[in-house]
């Protein structure tokens, strides 16, 4: 087969795997006009769950729609792989927070249970929201009222969630929480940044919600984050690991913390030094996935000047991060990273990178000692906040899902496509 070394900006270098042939296979379906935030997860079965949130007036749906994957590599998608298998409306409602970068995602619990949640508005403010979780026990066709989670009742920000599977009925949940301790009520300055609101003090928190609805186990994981970046939540092995955007200092570089099997949460700790600094939240936050031992975590920085999306992994537990590779670096180049376990132990990395003036929806391959193959261009789209954050998902063999929105005249609208690796 033939190699290739992709020269990225800057003259940064990665040696490259094996030419990727991936196969995209777009998704005529969509959800129509008015729908946006969609969010991927694969279950245990091969199937694929897209979740998604669509506006009727004043009313927000939060729906979900499972899809079979294609079977056969190589093979013309089928019918049965081009449309949902089953859909079903969530929860629908006209107090919710609904925001191109906070949005819902869905998790197959280990007893089946699929788990979601809506952002609900506490008061007038903006950005005064709570978390609603809700519970199908009958993989997605019917859903059990929402329960609140947050439990402050300050009318603050709680939002930017990630939800893990925790054994049983349970689900382990880390978001981002703007209650203010005692010590800093009335304290926060304006930054200006995209999310839109004043950056006060943000902690990154978690609890634990079996079927009862009650909120247990919760912890404060770092009393200082970047206010407004996606988290994310992975298992490797018997430990639960949070990645998210850190604050120390004013330098908002990627961290992470673990939860052991027993149930403790360790100290935080830096995924790379990137000395990031930054006067407002970048609403650009980092994904993770796990592949057998090895962890990858994607990321977007500034810090050495155009934005440069990086990924590194850590080979085991315990392991360090190895040096982090540049996937792509420019003045134009949004990040909106996800990643996603690939076959051979390696890893699907997607991020909204830029040629001549477009965005464009970029994947690659990564394998399991951080070597990157060929870019693939999903689809070219105008860049801005109307295009999301792109989400992916895979099983860890040669099928993934990719989603995002696109903008057309008539509104917003989710699509997807097919990845199918080809030998």
């Amino acid at each position: 087969m033939n190699r290739r070394v992709i020269v990225l900006g800057f003259g940064l270098a990665v040696a490259a795997l094996p030419a990727l042939a991936v196969q995209v296979e777009p998704l005529a379906w969509t959800p129509g006009p008015n729908s946006a935030q969609p969010s991927l997860t694969a279950t245990r079965e091969g199937s694929f769950a897209l979740t998604w949130q669509q506006k009727r007036g004043t009313d927000a749906d939060l729906q979900v729609a499972r899809f079979d994957a294609p079977r056969r590599v190589g093979a013309n998608p089928s019918e049965a792989s081009s449309i949902p298998s089953a859909q079903a409306a969530v929860a629908r409602g006209d107090d919710w927070f609904v925001n191109w970068a906070d949005f819902p995602s869905l998790a197959v619990l280990d007893n089946g249970d699929w788990v979601t949640f809506t952002l609900r508005k506490s008061a007038g403010s903006t950005y005064a929201y709570d978390i609603h979780l809700q519970r199908s026990l009958d993989g997605g066709a019917t859903w059990q009222p929402p329960v609140k989670v947050n439990d402050d009742g300050q009318s603050v920000q709680h939002g930017f969630v990630s939800l893990l599977p925790d054994g049983g009925d349970r689900v382990l949940m880390v978001w981002l929480d703007g209650r203010q301790d005692a010590a800093h009520a009335g304290h926060g300055a304006s930054n200006g940044h995209e999310h839109g609101h004043d950056e006060g003090p943000m902690s990154l928190r978690s609890a634990v919600l079996g079927r009862d609805g009650v909120a247990r186990e919760g912890a404060k994981l770092d009393a200082d984050t970047c206010s407004c970046c996606q988290t994310d939540l992975v298992r490797r092995g018997g430990e639960a690991i949070a990645v998210y955007r850190d604050h120390a200092e004013g330098i908002r570089d990627i961290a992470l913390v673990r939860r052991s099997s027993a149930g403790r949460w360790q100290a935080a700790q830096s995924v790379h030094d990137d000395q990031w600094r930054m006067p407002g939240c970048p609403v650009n936050g980092p994904a993770a996935a796990v592949n057998g031992d090895a962890l990858a975590v994607a990321w977007p920085t500034m810090a050495a000047g155009p934005l440069e999306v990086k990924l590194a992994i850590s080979p085991r537990a315990g392991a360090a991060f190895a040096e982090p590779a540049v996937l792509e670096a420019g003045e134009s180049v949004l990040g909106r990273v996800d990643v996603a376990p690939w076959r051979d132990g390696g890893f699907l990395v997607s991020w909204v990178g830029s040629d001549a003036g477009s965005a464009v929806l970029r994947v690659a391959e990564v394998d399991a000692h951080g070597r990157v193959g060929e870019r693939i261009d999903v689809v070219r789209l105008p860049p801005g906040r109307q295009l999301g954050h792109p989400r992916l998902a895979a099983t860890g063999g040669d099928v993934a899902m990719v989603a995002w929105t696109e903008p057309t005249v008539q509104g917003p609208r989710v699509r997807a496509a097919w990845l199918r690796a080809q030998d």
